[in-house]
């Protein structure tokens, strides 16, 4: 099948090197490979695959779709973003069958659901008030949203024009994890750097890319993709010699591998469904709840606000920290002082001072606090606000180590999941108290 594939992406005006193949190993996902007696120097010779700008699915390709406009235009909370173009366009080009022109690309994708987005109810229950469950329940929240503004335009599309394919929900869901787990960037990897050019696809960023997206993920790279300033995008090796060999298809290979990016485990799982080994840019997603009157909540919304301030902070792995850092840096401890101020609390009052209100600002003990600097500095507020933190990652540690133990029927990624992140917090909660 994957024969059929790489002749019908040539024939649509894609270039192939004639020494990488699309191969399926007995042990092993499915990616792309080059022979054995093959050199690096061979291999960089030319590209690995060459895409062309007419290839590239991006928001205004899948824009040029009179259902997808259609359907973006029954949206009524916002514009639809990249993603919902990109996803409505899969959906739509998948209904038509072979009346598609990109049916043999559709065809080549995986028909069932890979990431968080397809979890089923054993996975999430384990995964309950987790940021990945509740990233995973938003997004699910989101897509039906979405759906029911368009889907009786999507079933009167169908029925005017006679096509066979689904457009159920569970469809425009397929759609989406598809988009999350293989469409890239274009701003990120441009061949230049002349700002006075305009970038080859306009605005447009998130792009599918037929051939590219069958390249796997590896820590340790030998290929990198980039866009030229045609709107082609190239897959270009750069060492194959310390690459590790597979025997597939009766002969050994070695796999062709790029970097999908530095993300937390709870990014990869949600995103590709699977944790990368050893993953040193792993990170816990700590959400700060600011506490107080309605009237100090709406205060402190204030200055996140003004200061730029997201109401996560990414709390890092220990383990991969240089000697001299912390895994507090000074914006997630100014967001943790912010966080932890509370006027209803009496020990907060006996402990760091007594709130009074002066919209925007606040005092605490008699001092008026008017800027962060100010903030961080109010005695006894940080060893309060990092006490009040620890205190949420030990109940997150035992909710997390409990949902582990009590959902074996859940997934083995999701149980590696929840005990390697479990471990990290552990860490992480040991460091923030050595700071108290």
């Amino acid at each position: 099948m994957m024969g059929d594939f790489t002749l019908a992406f040539s024939a649509a005006g894609g270039t192939v090197n004639r020494h990488i193949q699309i191969v399926a190993p007995p042990q092993g996902e499915r990616g792309v490979f080059a022979g054995k007696d093959i050199t690096g120097a061979e291999l960089a010779a030319e590209p690995l695959v060459r895409v062309p700008a007419s290839l590239v699915i991006t928001a205004a390709v899948a824009g040029c779709s009179d259902i997808v406009t259609q359907c973006c235009a029954e949206l009524s909370d916002s514009p639809a973003s990249d993603t919902v173009l990109l996803a409505l366009f899969l959906l739509t080009e998948k209904a038509r069958g072979a009346e598609s022109q990109w049916q043999w690309y559709l065809d080549a994708l995986p028909r069932a659901g890979v990431n968080a987005l397809h979890f089923d109810e054993r996975d999430m229950n384990a995964l309950t008030g987790t940021p990945l469950g509740r990233a995973v329940e938003a997004k699910l929240r989101q897509l039906r949203r979405q759906y029911s503004c368009f889907m009786a335009t999507l079933e009167r599309w169908k029925q005017s024009t006679g096509v066979d394919g689904s457009v159920s929900f569970e469809m425009y869901k397929w759609a989406h994890g598809i988009v999350l787990s293989r469409a890239i960037s274009l701003h990120s990897f441009a061949e230049t750097s002349d700002s006075s050019r305009p970038p080859p696809h306009g605005d447009c960023d998130r792009a599918l890319l037929p051939y590219l997206d069958m390249f796997n993920h590896s820590s340790h790279p030998n290929a990198f993709w980039t866009v030229s300033s045609d709107g082609s995008v190239c897959v270009c090796a750069s060492s194959c010699s310390s690459s590790p060999r597979t025997y597939a298809a009766g002969q050994e290979l070695t796999e062709l591998c790029f970097s999908y990016g530095h993300k937390p485990n709870t990014e990869w799982l949600y995103e590709y469904g699977f944790l990368p080994p050893d993953n040193s840019h792993d990170a816990w997603p700590y959400f700060v709840e600011p506490l107080g009157s309605p009237e100090l909540v709406e205060i402190k919304l204030m200055w996140l606000q003004e200061l730029g301030l997201p109401p996560r902070i990414m709390l890092p792995d220990p383990a991969t920290l240089h000697d001299g850092q912390s895994c507090i840096d000074s914006a997630a401890l100014l967001l943790l002082c912010l966080a932890a101020l509370d006027d209803t609390s009496d020990q907060f009052s006996q402990t760091v001072g007594q709130i009074e209100l002066s919209s925007p600002y606040f005092s605490i003990g008699g001092s008026v606090v008017d800027d962060d600097e100010k903030l961080v500095s109010v005695p006894a507020l940080a060893q309060w606000a990092l006490g009040h933190c620890t205190a949420s990652l030990r109940i997150q540690l035992v909710a997390m180590r409990t949902a582990a133990r009590s959902s074996p029927a859940a997934s083995q990624q999701v149980q590696a999941y929840l005990n390697i992140e479990a471990c990290m917090i552990e860490c992480i909660e040991s460091a923030i108290l050595k700071l108290i």
